[in-house]
């Protein structure tokens, strides 16, 4: 199971199991978030852009870990707002 550097093991909260071969652990984007924001000592704006550019961009093979984006369903249904239009649909 990969995982994402130790400076993001508080936003761990737990693992997905593909195939019952392979683990893929799972990160709370907002606790991530905050931990650069704690770490960098920098505002939101650019910790979120940090974080987009040091580690979502990394996030492309299969057994990478998953950022997952905590919301209830209500948030979840509007999700295209959101997005905006243009996604729509594409979640």
């Amino acid at each position: 199971m990969r995982v994402l550097p130790d400076e993001f093991e508080d936003a761990f909260i737990g693992f997905a199991e593909k195939n019952q071969k392979k683990f893929i652990a799972i990160y709370d984007r907002k606790k991530c978030i905050d931990l650069v924001i704690e770490n960098q000592k920098i505002n939101k704006e650019d910790a979120i852009l940090w974080f987009e550019k040091n580690v979502d961009e990394q996030l492309m093979e299969d057994d990478t870990p998953l950022i997952l984006y905590p919301m209830t369903y209500i948030e979840y249904l509007g999700l295209n707002v959101y997005l905006g239009d243009e996604r729509k649909g594409d979640y």
